[in-house]
Formats: C-alpha cells, sequence, structure tokens
C-alpha cells in the first residue's frame, strides 16, 4: 500500500507519495516479494541516492522472492557501499532471500528492530520439475549450484563456517533478533529510526 501526503500550498491542494518522499532522503522500503520490478525499483532509487551523496537506509520488511533479482540488489549494494554508506534495517521480518540481502550489508551497518524475525533457508524449487529426466537433472544441478552460491556468501557475511550455515539453511529456521546477532546475520538491534 503507498501512502499518500496531502498538503495544501499556493496552487491549492496537493499530494506527493510517501515512498517517493521517503526515497528521495535516503529511505527505500523492500516490502513487497523481491522479483525483477522490486529489484529495478530499488536498485535505480540506490543509484540515485548515491550519486547525490545520499547515505541509504534499506529498510526490510519481507518475505522473500526471486534469487536472481535478489542477487542483482546484493551487487548494486556491494557497488555503491564504496560511495555512500548503506544501512539495512529488519523492521518486521526479513524472510529467504530477503535474510541473505540483510546479511549482506556491510558490517556494522546491520540492524534489526527489537521483535524483527529472520528465517534462512535453502533455494526452493519455484516453477515445478516436469519435464524430461535431463531436463530435471539440469533444473537439480542448477538449484544445488544456486544452494552451494547462497551458502558460500552466507558463510562470508556472517563468519560461520559453510557447513554450519548448511546445517542452518537445511530446513526453515526462524531466528528472533537475539539468535540473527548471535548468528552473524545482522550486528544490533536498533531501537530508534
Amino acid at each position: 500500500m503507498t501512502g499518500k501526503i496531502v498538503f495544501e500550498d499556493y496552487g491549492g491542494t496537493n499530494q506527493i507519495d510517501l515512498d517517493a518522499l521517503l526515497g528521495s532522503k535516503g529511505k527505500i522500503f523492500l516490502t513487497e516479494d523481491i522479483n525483477s520490478e522490486t529489484a529495478s525499483a530499488t536498485i535505480k532509487t540506490m543509484i540515485y541516492l548515491s550519486e547525490n551523496g545520499i547515505p541509504i537506509k534499506l529498510y526490510i520488511d519481507c518475505c522473500g522472492g526471486e534469487v536472481r533479482s535478489g542477487l542483482a540488489i546484493i551487487d548494486a549494494m556491494n557497488i555503491l557501499s564504496k560511495k555512500v554508506d548503506i544501512d539495512v534495517i529488519c523492521v518486521g521480518k526479513a524472510y529467504s532471500m530477503a535474510s541473505l540481502i540483510l546479511a549482506a550489508g556491510t558490517k556494522g551497518h546491520r540492524y534489526i528492530m527489537p521483535h524483527g524475525e529472520v528465517m534462512v533457508h535453502e533455494p526452493l524449487v519455484m516453477n515445478g520439475t516436469g519435464g524430461s529426466a535431463s531436463s530435471v537433472r539440469n533444473k537439480a544441478d542448477s538449484l544445488l549450484s544456486i544452494r552451494d552460491k547462497i551458502s558460500d556468501m552466507m558463510s562470508r557475511y556472517t563468519g560461520l563456517p559453510t557447513k554450519k550455515i548448511n546445517s542452518i539453511m537445511r530446513a526453515n529456521t526462524f531466528m528472533d533478533a537475539e539468535k540473527a546477532i548471535e548468528l552473524g546475520l545482522v550486528d544490533k538491534v536498533i531501537t530508534e529510526f
């Protein structure tokens, strides 16, 4: 749901999109499923802000989504964090791909609200597994390759061994703020914006 702010000025009654207003001040909200559209909007806003030297705060309250789209956001964060600070804040939930984006933030700039929740798991089969035996094998090989890539990334971000990450990600693993800090997905609880 996009909010509008209604205000009066010399031209009469006007409206401004709340997401656009907050975005212009460096506050980006990742609250919908991660897909090519949400990734594109997030990356465009981050590029605009970084080119104008505006520090970025990426607020996450998201169930996750497409791996490739999430990896595109992470790639953009890695590039743009050389120009501006990027804070990543879990304000509700960071599940699945959103948890990887949260963990990928710059160490010392990864936050979670007191009642935030993080969930990690292995990549899921999204579009079925129908087709020929060779086709199914190719999909399985691709899925295992993505799992290994995500495990390696999560290991790098958390400092945990890949074997431990694989064990944690084997099933849906939900974590409160304290557990997410203990496992290195975030750095600290934040109690103010």
